[in-house]
């Protein structure tokens, strides 16, 4: 790993979905130091419902500018990470989900869930150059490994659509029974651990016949308060280690997060993660990860290794997708 500069900080960026803001964490230390409204170019926005403000959020290698899909504006805006300010926007044909950046950093594949497609965007032209079919309601989006693959899971269509990231066309599609929700890949494109809606589990797919090889269902401990219904789903959130030893599951019904040992797929521990836990990605050095409790307003800093809570960190209003990155410089003020 290539020492970070000493102009460099890295920061742990969580997007608020109803509160529309972004908060901003220091790492390694892991204090807020700041958050910044991600929807300033609205200025009316008492008459909305507290939903669905701000999404996904992702940020090239460089770390000069973070993305967000913002459903109620129906828009791919872009931050800069320097002055937290709006740098522009691209209207979207419908409203935005999960993305994906290639590995260049050059194209954006983001989601339409009220649509049956993938939108393709050139962030250096800001403009959409191409379109894959999915089923009805795509979600998550991840590159694969080597970059030349799109994979789309698609909750009301149940299925999984695999694309060239190229060309944009479809290779093929996978049908389950329910609703696709988070998946993982392993490193050598083999299999996929995928949440699959309503189950409290997961599936290991294996990906050279596409069939499921595996139905892994996590426990119901009695030391944590079960959810009195799925709220959407019964898992949202899947991680897996960056050295493919541990894989991290978000029991969002429940309200733990599991690490489980890969390849065997035995539960190692599990730590509670607020009230409906719903996102989970990996620190930047890879020993750690961080979950966001969406209905307790917190993300939790749990040590991979010993399946220990490092920390608690308070955010703003309802917390889902979060983004780790090391930014060059940051000239706005810390509180």
């Amino acid at each position: 790993m290539v020492p970070a500069s000493a102009q460099e900080q890295e920061l742990l960026y969580v997007g608020n979905n109803h509160g529309g803001t972004v908060s901003v964490i220091s790492v390694p230390d892991y204090e807020v130091i700041g958050e910044f409204d991600a929807l300033p170019d609205i200025a009316d926005r008492q008459t909305w419902p507290a939903a669905e403000q701000v999404d996904d959020l992702v940020a090239p290698e460089s770390g000069e500018v973070l993305y967000l899909s913002r459903p109620r504006t129906r828009d791919l805006a872009a931050f800069s990470t320097e002055t937290e300010k709006l740098l522009w926007r691209l209207p979207v044909p419908g409203v935005p989900d999960h993305m994906a950046l290639s590995m260049d950093g050059k194209l954006l594949f983001l989601a339409i869930s009220n649509e049956y497609m993938v939108v393709v965007i050139n962030l250096e032209k800001r403009e959409i150059i191409g379109q894959i079919p999915t089923g009805p309601q795509p979600h998550c989006v991840h590159l694969s490994p080597d970059g030349n693959r799109i994979y789309i899971g698609a909750l009301v269509g149940d299925e999984m659509v695999i694309a060239d990231a190229k060309t944009f066309e479809v290779l093929r599609a996978i049908q389950f029974e329910n609703g696709v929700r988070p998946f993982v890949l392993t490193p050598d494109e083999k299999k996929a651990y995928i949440q699959i809606s309503k189950l409290h589990g997961f599936v290991e797919l294996d990906l050279e016949t596409d069939r499921i090889s595996k139905t892994v269902r996590l426990p119901n401990p009695d030391n944590v308060p079960a959810q009195k219904a799925y709220p959407h789903t019964a898992h949202h959130g899947l991680a897996l280690s960056p050295d493919n030893r541990f894989l991290i599951a978000v029991a969002t019904v429940e309200g733990y997060t599991a690490i489980l040992s890969v390849p065997d797929l035995e539960v190692l521990g599990m730590v509670p993660t607020g009230i409906e836990p719903s996102w989970v990605i990996n620190s930047l050095d890879g020993k750690h990860v961080y979950v966001s409790g969406r209905k307790s307003d917190d993300v939790f800093v749990i040590s991979i290794e010993d399946q220990r809570l490092l920390k608690r960190i308070k955010v703003g209003d309802y917390p889902q997708r979060m983004w780790s990155t090391r930014v060059p410089r940051r000239s706005v003020s810390q509180r």
